[in-house]
Order: C-alpha cells, then sequence, then structure tokens
C-alpha cells in the first residue's frame, strides 16, 4: 500500500502548472529514510513506475528492491505527452538545428532545462524531504526520450542532486547532439548512470546512446552500465529499463554494504 502526497506548483513561465504525486511506502522506514525515485513524464510513467517498483519489492529477497518513495513529475493537463515537456528537457543554446517534427508540426518551445533543474533543487527536492522519511543519498533520476536526455544534462550540470540518473532512450540527437559537447558529460566518483536503448534508426538513438556508453565506461567503468532488451521498440522499452535500473542500483548499494 503507498500513501499519496499531492502538490501542484506553477510552473515559472510556461502558462503550465506541475502537478506532482509523492507515494509513501505505508511500512516503516528504515532508519537511514527510503530511498527515492523522481519520475519524468509523470502523465505517462507514474502509474507505472509505482506498479514496477511495488511488484518487485515484494520479494525484495530475490530483487533487493526495497520499499521506496516514488515521485512522479507530471503537468496540469489530461494529456500524455503536453508539449510543455520539450522546453523543460531540453538544454538551452543560442543556436539550434532540429529535424523536421514527425508530424510536420513546428517545434513547441524548447531550451528550459535550467529553469526545470533549479525547480527540482529549489521546490521539489525540499518538499519530497517534507513529506516523507528518505534517504537524501539515495535518490534516483527517470527519463526516458527527451527526459533522457534531461537527465543526461542533470548528470552534467547538477550532478550533485542525485545518487543514481537512468537515462532511457536519451534524444541524444538534439540539437546536432549538443549534450556531446557539455564539458562535465562525465560520472563521477559515487554516482551512477543506467542507459538504455532499443536498436533502430530512430535518429540514431542507439547508436549515439552506445557512443556515449563507451565514451563513459572509459574513465569510470564501475559508475555506467547500458543495456539494450531484444525486441523493444521506443515505447515498450520503458518498462524493461526502468525495472532493471532499479535492480541494478539497488544490488550494488546492498554488496557494498556486505
Amino acid at each position: 500500500m503507498l500513501q499519496q502526497h499531492y502538490k501542484t506548483f506553477q510552473h515559472p513561465v510556461v502558462g503550465e502548472s506541475y502537478e506532482v504525486t509523492i507515494s509513501v511506502p505505508m511500512v516503516s522506514a528504515p532508519l537511514e529514510g527510503f530511498p527515492v525515485l523522481y519520475v519524468l513524464d509523470g502523465n505517462a510513467y507514474g502509474t507505472m513506475s509505482k506498479e514496477i517498483l511495488k511488484l518487485q519489492w515484494r520479494r525484495s529477497d530475490k530483487t533487493k528492491v526495497e520499499p521506496t518513495v516514488i515521485v512522479s513529475i507530471g503537468y496540469g493537463t489530461a494529456e500524455v505527452f503536453p508539449s510543455v515537456r520539450v522546453f523543460d528537457f531540453t538544454p538551452p543554446s543560442s543556436t539550434v538545428s532540429l529535424p523536421p517534427k514527425p508530424d510536420g508540426t513546428p517545434w513547441p518551445a524548447h531550451g528550459g532545462a535550467d529553469g526545470f533543474l533549479r525547480f527540482i533543487e529549489k521546490e521539489l527536492l525540499p518538499f519530497v524531504g517534507e513529506s516523507a522519511p528518505i534517504d537524501a543519498n539515495q535518490q534516483t533520476l527517470f527519463g526516458h526520450s527527451l527526459g533522457g536526455l534531461f537527465v543526461l544534462y542533470a548528470l552534467c550540470r547538477r550532478p550533485d542532486l542525485f545518487r543514481n540518473y537512468i537515462s532511457c532512450s536519451p534524444s541524444i540527437w538534439w540539437n546536432e547532439c549538443q549534450i556531446f559537447q557539455e564539458g562535465q558529460m562525465k560520472c563521477l566518483p559515487g554516482k551512477k548512470l543506467f542507459i538504455g536503448a532499443e536498436k533502430g534508426e530512430k535518429q540514431n538513438m542507439y547508436d549515439n546512446a552506445f557512443h556515449l556508453y563507451e565514451r563513459l565506461r572509459t574513465d569510470s567503468p564501475a559508475s555506467v552500465m547500458f543495456r539494450s532488451p531484444e525486441g523493444e521498440n521506443h515505447m515498450s522499452i520503458v518498462p524493461a529499463i526502468l525495472s532493471e535500473a532499479i535492480r541494478f542500483f539497488m544490488t550494488n548499494e546492498e554488496e557494498a554494504k556486505t
């Protein structure tokens, strides 16, 4: 069972709101507090993430997945993928070169990742800390597609905010692979990055993700993991990667304690 906490935050720029749901396990918290999973695109993946983790911590002796606070970061709209996510998840740049959108419509506003990072640091993290007994040293950020790009950007710019990072099918292609130009695109001591990507030709997603993995593991082989589950597409890969990544982080944490 989970106890739910809800809060609406006003978006600082776009005429939209963040709808945040904090799901707290209704069991005794460990002395150090619960680990926390932050889920981007909460409209699409919030409920899914809760069910995946609940199933796994039912057999924590096997999965090593312990009860976890799940923070779903969604938007105040019925849309599953509202256009404001493009603004929040993409890095700023003085020049932007983008391919045509698949549906032929213009790209929505973009380049607001720094503001989204400020929201997470200044408003969201303090609210979560007030809402549940958490382990501030065991916090994980998960994002898919453009959300996966934002996860990488957060690791570059504010690696101190989270312990673990899950970048699923990241849109590394954005603005001619701008993320590769970030000077701090590396895994730092004490941080772990799990990258997942499906095989296919969509914006060279697999090739870009694997190239990033190869680049990072040269310096930090124990800090980065890459997976490409067979037979998955851009959407079906999400539960597979999230499930494995959570087990990877928590298994490593258990091994570190022994």
